[in-house]
């Protein structure tokens, strides 16, 4: 049995659909999704219209991601002071207003993490970041691991392809469709095949046409909306590095944590862009 597993998409439609033709390629029997599906790219409805038609012709099951939360959120108006936040935030505003009822309906839906069994096979914990929580990374020493009854747990969060064992548990991590760590210019997601004992990972970095993906985010107007963190999304595409945490927390230390996250002002960010030589 094959599965293709696929996490932070964060609206990169181009990459998803490099890697659903790859998996198509594969006879892959089914999808597991491990969340972030909008968040840093044009045309979010073109991503959700891609899982929506896929979710009617095969069998797909989704996680939520701490993205998900953020709309969430954004819609019950909980924990959202982001909504009145500057261009620091202007591309979490640009995808929010994008949704649509039946999307936030769908989101609603998710779970955080999920035990899936297939018929003869191990089954898989999957979740985002970790099975109790979609916005922290999963450890291999943290003890929630070790009372899981699943030996193998799949997640996504980190951007980054990875397996990690104690020697009873496996933990895999899928990587990012959208804006992978360490592997510039790729796409990447993951095949688990199964005989009916243990899982194997195959992880998988494709080339796809990034220069159209950055011409979108400038077409879009997303850039003229949100510079800095477009900025940020092109360098990470075009090198693999500086993801957006880590420039927003040394935004932040410019700043002296003087002001919230969603409302620094655009010095700050011009000025550690400049430090980090993202152009």
């Amino acid at each position: 049995m094959k599965i293709a597993v696929m996490s932070d998409i964060h609206g990169n439609y181009i990459a998803l659909q490099r890697c659903l033709a790859h998996a198509l390629e594969q006879n892959v029997d089914a999808y597991i999704f491990l969340g972030d599906y909008l968040g840093e790219f044009p045309y979010p409805q073109r991503t959700l219209e891609i899982l929506y038609e896929l979710k009617q012709n095969a069998s797909c099951i989704f996680i939520r991601g701490n993205k998900e939360d953020y709309w969430l959120n954004r819609r019950k108006d909980q924990n959202c002071d982001w909504k009145s936040g500057n261009r620091s935030v202007m591309a979490m505003i640009y995808n929010y207003n994008s949704l649509n009822a039946k999307d936030l309906d769908f989101f609603e839906t998710l779970p955080i993490s999920q035990s899936i069994r297939f018929a003869g096979m191990e089954p898989v914990l999957a979740c985002h970041g970790t099975p109790f929580e979609n916005q922290k990374a999963l450890l291999s020493e943290e003890l929630f691991v070790q009372k899981c009854e699943e030996r193998y747990i799949i997640c996504g969060h980190t951007h980054m392809q990875g397996f990690v064992s104690d020697g009873k548990k496996r933990i895999i991590n899928a990587g990012a469709v959208g804006v992978p760590l360490k592997s510039p210019k790729k796409t990447q997601y993951m095949i688990l095949t199964s005989d009916g004992k243990d899982w194997k990972p195959e992880f998988l970095s494709l080339e796809y046409d990034v220069d159209t993906v950055i011409k979108e985010i400038h077409e879009s107007g997303l850039w003229d909306a949100s510079p800095y963190w477009c900025r940020i999304t092109e360098h990470l595409l075009d090198t693999g590095e500086l993801p957006h945490g880590t420039v927003l927390n040394h935004v932040m230390k410019l700043n002296d944590y003087q002001d919230p996250w969603y409302n620094i002002a655009d010095s700050y960010w011009e000025k550690a862009l400049d430090e980090l030589g993202i152009r």
